[in-house]
């Protein structure tokens, strides 16, 4: 599985990327709301994504960023950045950005499910976190700054065409609603996300 990335000029031209589906649900998922997304590339500004859920009234008790989102209901972009290539004995970097319908974000680097560094309140001020809530769907925007994917990989490699690799995810951890969405399917006994061994890979590219 393959996401291409396009690089567009400005966030109104999001319509023109790729459209990816988050309709591998796993672990006994109680729900299966339709959710997807796009991502674009903005040259000297970073990965933007718009993501939707057609969910109605999505369970939003976080208002602020930082807090723990996915224990509503939640929209999550993970990018993955291996030195070569993805193995699972190999730990690489990888960042999550989750969101929920209020726009609050909650937002980690790390090479591992725990351990992890939550981006700095710069970054959290860049990702210009936007929530947008309709009567049968919610939607999302947030920018991945171009600095934090600096800091965390060799981008100006990724912008000639090296690959790396993502996952989107839908979920909620409240009892009575749980699911768990993926874009591209995670092979764990156990709910995790945090595995980029199953990550889609991804490439930046001309539309």
């Amino acid at each position: 599985m393959e996401y291409k990335i396009y690089r567009i000029a400005d966030r109104a031209q999001i319509d023109q990327c790729e459209r990816f589906a988050i309709d591998q649900y796993l672990w006994n998922s109680l729900q299966m709301p339709k959710a997807y997304g796009r991502a674009g590339y903005i040259e000297g500004q970073g990965i933007y994504l718009e993501m939707t859920c057609e969910e109605q009234n999505p369970k939003r008790v976080c208002s602020k960023d930082k807090e723990l989102v996915y224990k509503d209901s939640a929209l999550e972009a993970f990018f993955a950045f291996p030195e070569g290539e993805m193995d699972q004995e190999n730990p690489c970097i990888y960042i999550n950005f989750e969101m929920n319908a209020n726009g609050a974000l909650y937002a980690e680097k790390g090479y591992a499910k725990e351990n992890r560094t939550l981006i700095s309140d710069q970054y959290y001020q860049e990702a210009d976190c936007k929530a947008k809530i309709e009567a049968d769907r919610w939607s999302v925007s947030v920018l991945i700054p171009e600095a934090l994917l600096k800091e965390v990989c060799p981008f100006e490699e990724i912008k000639a065409g090296k690959e790396f690799y993502c996952n989107f995810y839908k979920i909620s951890e409240d009892e009575s609603i749980q699911h768990f969405g993926c874009y591209s399917a995670i092979q764990s006994e156990k709910p995790n996300f945090h595995l980029p061994a199953y990550f889609a890979k991804a490439v930046i590219a001309n539309v």
